[in-house]
C-alpha cells in the first residue's frame, strides 16, 4: 500500500456540501471543469472532492480560502440549475488532516465517508480518533482527509480502501478484531449520531 502525501493543514478552510439530482451525476461532472477554473480564478485553493454514491449524489467539496470568505461562488448558475437540488452548504471547518490525490493514488479504490455528531468534548474525541488513524492504515484503509466544525458539532473524514462496498464490511473484521482497536471503543463515547457512505473520489 503506498502511502498518500501529508499536506500542511490550510488556513481558511471550507466544507461545500450539496446533492446532484439522481442521474445527473454525469451532466454535473461535465461542468464541473469551469466550476472548478471560476473558483481557482475567484482565489480559492481547491483540496479534495468527493461523490456519495449509494443515493442522490451527495457532493462533499474541500477547498480553502485565505481571505476568510464562506461564500463559494457558482460559475455557471444557470447551467447548473437543472442538475443540483438548492440544499447548498459552506461552513469553515478546521483541518484535521489532509493528503493530496493522483490519478495513481485513486485507481482501484473506493472513499468510505463518515461524519460524526460529537457530544463529550472535542479534545476528548480528537484524542481517541488519533490514534485510530494508524490501526485503520494498518488494515489499508489510507486516511484522506478529516474537519472538525466545532459550532455544529460536526466531523467529517474519509478513508479509502481497494475493494466495493459490496466488500466492505468484510474487509474491516480484522481491522474490528485488533486488540488496538478494541482498545479505543471509547471513541462510541462521543458520537450521539453517525453516518457511513461510499464515495468517489473526483480529481480537482
Amino acid at each position: 500500500m503506498d502511502a498518500l502525501t501529508r499536506v500542511a493543514p490550510p488556513d481558511g478552510m471550507l466544507l461545500h456540501r450539496f446533492t446532484v439530482k439522481p442521474r445527473h451525476l454525469d451532466d454535473w461532472l461535465g461542468l464541473w471543469p469551469v466550476e472548478a477554473a471560476g473558483l481557482r480564478d475567484a482565489g480559492f485553493v481547491l483540496h479534495r472532492l468527493f461523490v456519495e454514491t449509494d443515493a442522490e449524489p451527495k457532493v462533499s467539496l474541500l477547498l480553502s480560502d485565505a481571505r476568510g470568505r464562506d461564500e463559494v461562488p457558482v460559475a455557471q448558475p444557470e447551467a447548473l440549475a437543472p442538475h443540483v437540488f438548492r440544499n447548498g452548504v459552506t461552513r469553515p471547518v478546521r483541518c484535521e488532516l489532509m493528503t493530496e490525490a493522483t490519478a495513481a493514488s485513486v485507481a482501484g479504490r473506493i472513499a468510505i465517508m463518515r461524519r460524526y455528531a460529537i457530544v463529550g468534548g472535542w479534545e476528548a474525541f480528537l484524542g481517541v480518533w488519533e490514534r485510530i488513524v494508524p490501526v485503520r492504515e494498518k488494515y489499508g484503509f489510507r486516511c484522506l482527509f478529516a474537519v472538525s466544525d466545532e459550532p455544529h458539532d460536526l466531523f467529517t473524514w474519509a478513508f479509502d480502501f481497494a475493494g466495493s462496498w459490496a466488500e466492505f464490511p468484510e474487509a474491516q473484521r480484522d481491522y474490528y478484531r485488533d486488540p488496538e482497536r478494541v482498545a479505543l471503543r471509547e471513541v462510541f463515547h462521543h458520537m450521539a449520531d453517525y453516518s457511513i457512505h461510499p464515495a468517489r473520489q473526483v480529481l480537482v
